[in-house]
C-alpha cells in the first residue's frame, strides 16, 4: 500500500517486515469479502466503512432506516463478523484494489478493479486474508494487573535473566533502527526468562518465536541465556 502510493509495485516479499518475518494465520474471508462488496453495490457506492458495517451487522438505526437500507438483502447478512473484523476486511480489500475510495466522496467507498471484483463475486477466486481474533476472544487476552500480554503468568521468570534479555534486546533494536517490540515482545521475553529454552528444538516452542525469527536471532538468544546461566552457577557456588 505504500509503494501503491508512490506509483510503485511491490513484485515480490521483501522479508524485511513482520508480515513476512512473523506471518499472521490466514482465514477464507471468500464469502465475507462478497457480501462487503454486495453491500457497497447495493447501497450505491458512496457510503464509507463504518455505514457499510452498520448495514451489514443488520443495524436499525435511523439513518439506516430512513435511507432503506435495512430493506436491503444484504441488511444483517454480516453476523459472522465483529465490528472490527469487518473494518480489517474493508481496509484489506481496499490496500487489495478491489475497493477504492470515491474522489471527493468524503470517505466514500466504491468498487476497485471491476474485472477482479466480478470474478471475486462469481466464485472464481478464492481470498485469504489475516483477521483478528473475535472481539470475545481479544477482551479475554488483555492485560491485567499489570501483567504483559495474555496468560499464561510467567512470574517465575528469572529476573536477572529477563533484565539481561531487554539489555540484549535493546542493542539489537538500536542496531537496526527499530523499536523494541519489532525485536520481540515483552511476553516473549518473559516466557523464554521463565523456561531457559536451551536449545534451538525448544526456542521455536515460546511464543513470538517463529522460524524466521529464530535463524535470526536463535543463536544469540542461547548465547544470551548461557552466559547468564554460567555467572548466576558461578555466583552460587562462591
Amino acid at each position: 500500500m505504500l509503494l501503491a502510493n508512490f506509483g510503485e509495485q511491490l513484485l515480490s516479499p521483501c522479508g524485511n517486515c513482520d508480515a513476512c518475518l512473523e506471518p499472521r494465520n490466514l482465514s477464507d474471508v471468500t464469502v465475507s469479502a462478497q457480501k462487503l462488496l454486495s453491500t457497497v453495490w447495493r447501497t450505491g457506492q458512496r457510503f464509507g466503512a463504518a455505514h457499510l458495517v452498520d448495514v451489514l451487522l443488520g443495524s436499525t438505526s435511523e439513518r439506516i432506516r430512513s435511507l432503506g437500507h435495512d430493506q436491503l438483502s444484504v441488511h444483517g447478512i454480516g453476523s459472522e463478523l465483529d465490528r472490527d473484523q469487518w473494518r480489517s476486511l474493508v481496509r484489506q480489500l481496499t490496500g487489495l484494489g478491489l475497493l477504492e475510495e470515491v474522489p471527493d466522496g468524503r470517505g466514500g467507498l466504491r468498487w476497485g478493479s471491476e474485472p477482479e471484483v466480478r470474478q471475486l463475486l462469481r466464485g472464481d477466486r478464492r481470498l485469504e486474508l489475516p483477521l483478528t481474533a473475535p472481539k470475545r476472544e481479544r477482551r479475554q487476552q488483555q492485560p491485567r494487573d499489570g501483567q504483559i500480554g495474555p496468560a499464561p503468568d510467567w512470574g517465575d521468570a528469572d529476573p536477572e535473566l529477563l533484565a539481561a534479555l531487554k539489555r540484549w534486546r535493546s542493542e539489537q533494536a538500536r542496531s537496526q533502527g527499530v523499536p523494541s517490540y519489532v525485536v520481540f515482545h515483552d511476553r516473549t521475553l518473559l516466557e523464554l526468562a521463565a523456561r531457559r529454552p536451551s536449545d534451538r528444538s525448544e526456542l521455536i516452542g515460546v511464543n513470538g518465536i517463529g522460524t524466521a525469527k529464530l535463524e535470526r536471532y536463535g543463536e544469540a538468544l542461547l548465547a544470551v541465556i548461557s552466559a547468564e546461566s554460567d555467572t548466576t552457577s558461578n555466583y552460587s557456588n562462591q
